[in-house]
């Protein structure tokens, strides 16, 4: 059997209710297609994070969505998460790769929903949204900021040291220049720096430091969970197909984007990647991309994220999880490494997706209809490893290209996140 045919066959096995007409009027959406919409439309329940013992803490949400919009948090003062990850652009940057401190070698994903990831970073590279959180603050084309000028911001910053003391207990001095150097973190650049700063410190110290960026990152990660989003056009046909009410299922979407969804159910096979609620199967794959200028198109994507993750000093079984031999460690112990992974990059999710271009992890593409272009007429690929099989030919014209590009825009939340959610409340 087909790898095509397996999986359709699957869907079939576990198809909800069928609800083709039974008065004789045309159907709203081709019924083969139905058995893959069901899984679309009904948002799962956010998956706890039991490495993270204050991941659905308000009060941790509340200063960790202070901390995401403060530039306190990079060493020039001028940069937040929320440079790269704004609400106002579909929580992207639009930009094909991030500029901050630096520029970065890949284009900054959309976070809506991330609460939901099993893995973060494109090349997942990081298996909880904490230990995301944490890697951007010291990177140096981002915000830059070492651990130790990280405490040393949180304790003398006044109102960020009460927050994080009502939290967690008084943060560390770290006033003693002969034990806190005034820059320090364990770059992997041995010669760097920083790194020798870091390995003059005593481990005491080394651990106060960075358990501030432990729970700051913790911080930001509550917050981050709670950027869900809401009902959108294409859920609202789906569950009225479902409910078998046609005038509700025509006024959510129209002919154009109905025919979109059957291509991108049918004739695309682009579920088999974009499945369920959040249209991603959180997997990883090689698309084939063409070469752009400005990033590395040797980049070896997935087989060097598993290396990273396993070897990540706040990864899920590190001294830093609070549930370092639960889940997290068999995610990690299961998780294999082949050359069938060079080059494979995460499956975004795609709702909003019409709000954050550009797309790819290296920003390739300006436009969804561009995206479509591609899918239409991949070009031939050299490598590293090989492209995706289910990434072939659709020779798709001009009328169905356009079709899909309105069924993904028809994926964006009817109303807009609530302003509270998406801006900075007035103290930490």
């Amino acid at each position: 059997m087909r790898r095509r045919d397996f999986l359709v066959a699957a869907a079939l096995g576990c198809a909800g209710p069928d609800k083709g007409s039974d008065s004789g009027q045309v159907a709203l959406i081709d019924p083969a297609v139905e058995p893959y919409l069901w899984a679309m439309a009904r948002a799962p329940e956010l998956p706890a994070d039991p490495t993270n013992r204050w991941a659905d803490d308000e009060a941790a949400a509340w200063f960790g969505r202070f901390l995401y919009f403060d530039t306190r948090l990079s060493s020039s003062g001028r940069f937040s998460c929320a440079t790269c990850h704004d609400p106002a652009l579909g929580t992207g940057d639009g930009l094909p790769v991030s500029e901050a401190a630096g520029t970065t070698g890949r284009h900054a994903p959309a976070i809506w929903n991330v609460g939901h990831q099993r893995w973060l970073f494109w090349d997942g590279r990081c298996d909880s949204l904490w230990c995301q959180a944490a890697g951007p603050i010291e990177a140096e084309h981002e915000l830059d900021l070492t651990r130790v000028e990280l405490a040393r911001v949180v304790s003398s910053e006044a109102d960020l040291r009460s927050a994080y003391t009502e939290l967690f207990g008084s943060p560390p001095d770290v006033s003693d220049a002969s034990r806190f150097p005034p820059s320090a973190r364990p770059d992997p650049d041995p010669e760097h720096p920083a790194r020798a700063a870091w390995d003059g410190m005593a481990s005491a110290d080394q651990d106060a430091v960075t358990e501030v960026l432990v729970r700051v990152s913790k911080s930001i990660a509550a917050y981050e969970r709670t950027l869900r989003t809401t009902e959108t056009d294409v859920d609202r046909f789906i569950l009225a197909l479902e409910a078998g009410d046609r005038a509700g299922a025509e006024a959510a979407l129209d002919r154009t984007e109905r025919r979109g969804l059957e291509l991108f159910a049918g004739d695309g096979e682009c579920v088999f990647c974009h499945s369920g609620w959040s249209l991603s199967n959180k997997e990883f794959h090689n698309l084939g991309l063409p070469a752009v200028a400005w990033v590395d198109d040797l980049d070896t994507g997935r087989y060097d994220g598993i290396t990273a993750v396993r070897a990540h000093e706040l990864n899920g079984v590190s001294q830093w999880s609070d549930a370092p031999t639960g889940a997290a460690a068999d995610q990690l112990a299961f998780v294999s490494q082949t050359p069938e992974q060079l080059g494979q990059f995460k499956t975004p999710s795609l709702r909003e997706v019409a709000t954050h271009a550009p797309y790819m992890h290296g920003g390739h593409f300006d436009t969804l209809a561009e995206v479509v272009a591609f899918y239409s007429d991949p070009p031939t690929y050299d490598g590293p490893g090989h492209r995706e099989e289910l990434v072939v030919a659709r020779d798709w014209g001009p009328e169905d290209q356009a079709v899909v590009v309105a069924f993904l825009e028809a994926l964006t939340a009817s109303a807009p996140p609530p302003t509270e959610l998406v801006s900075p409340p007035t103290s930490p």
